[in-house]
């Protein structure tokens, strides 16, 4: 039973109900991503840390997504901007020190913190901003970079930031996809090597990680045949208000509030909000697709 006795980086054994809980939560982290295209890492990052140390769940994610991404990279080669994902990903790697720095030495309930409220702006963003101005400077490959090179090693969230950057350059969907996903492979093989080599990673994550392969490739499967029989666009919306209580649960573990303290402003500014702008977003988000 040894090679199935898992301990936190810290060296506390883990429970087994406890891995068998995050071993069927990664069933999400695939099905999330083949049906809504994005958010595996996102929605199941907040679901894991609650379980375990975020010392050991942000470093399982990016083992997974490093895994997906250098796949999809390999079928995007052809359509990657690779002038774009180099100058992205040499200054992630300036970044990457500063998040596994938070990672190893602010306390836990500091960085859940962080995680959360990080999860609840950009729901908040995704949902209420239809789309952003064009702005094609190669200058802000730099700064995007770097906040996504940090926000990967501390939570395993370099997504949104360089969804952002793609954005602001208007690359074609191909493009954008590839040099998303090259990004992504690169930066963190890059974060793996950082946090193997200050001490985060462990073997037991790399177990864990190997205990989840048969749910995610379940979700996967589950994933594919949703993805068939459900709207994108109402499962995505599905998905930021997931993002949205999963930030706010992750402040109510973090802070000792009650979940209704957690809850009841994020999803009472999400319904003003709403009231005050759904249509105008839904008619710019429909102009723009027709």
């Amino acid at each position: 039973m040894d090679f199935f006795t898992l301990f936190t980086p810290d060296g506390i054994p883990l429970d087994y109900g406890v891995i068998a809980i995050v071993i069927a939560i990664m069933f999400m982290y695939t099905f999330v991503g083949i049906c809504a295209g994005f958010g595996g890492a996102l929605t199941t990052m907040p679901l894991v840390t609650l379980l375990l140390p975020l010392k050991m769940a942000a470093p399982m994610s990016v083992i997974v997504g490093t895994a997906t991404a250098l796949y999809a990279t390999w079928l995007s080669r052809k359509e990657t901007n690779w002038k774009s994902a180099l100058v992205l990903i040499l200054f992630s790697f300036a970044g990457i020190p500063v998040g596994i720095y938070a990672l190893s030495y602010l306390p836990d309930h500091i960085m859940k913190i962080g995680l959360g409220g990080f999860l609840i702006l950009y729901s908040f963003y995704s949902l209420f901003i239809p789309r952003l101005p064009v702005y094609d400077k190669n200058w802000i490959a730099m700064p995007i970079g770097v906040i996504a090179g940090a926000l990967g090693s501390a939570f395993s969230t370099n997504g949104p930031p360089v969804v952002i950057y793609g954005m602001l350059r208007n690359l074609a969907p191909a493009a954008f996809r590839g040099t998303l996903n090259a990004f992504f492979t690169a930066n963190n093989i890059a974060i793996i090597g950082g946090l193997a080599t200050s001490g985060i990673l462990t073997i037991s994550t790399v177990k864990l990680v190997l205990f989840c392969v048969p749910t995610m490739i379940l979700g996967s499967l589950v994933g594919q045949y949703v993805h068939k029989r459900i709207s994108v666009k109402v499962f995505r919306v599905m998905v930021f208000l997931l993002l949205i209580a999963s930030g706010a649960m992750l402040i109510k573990g973090a802070t000792g509030i009650s979940a209704l303290m957690a809850l009841a402003p994020a999803f009472g500014l999400l319904l003003v909000l709403h009231l005050l702008f759904g249509k105008k977003v839904a008619a710019i988000r429909a102009a723009s697709e027709a």
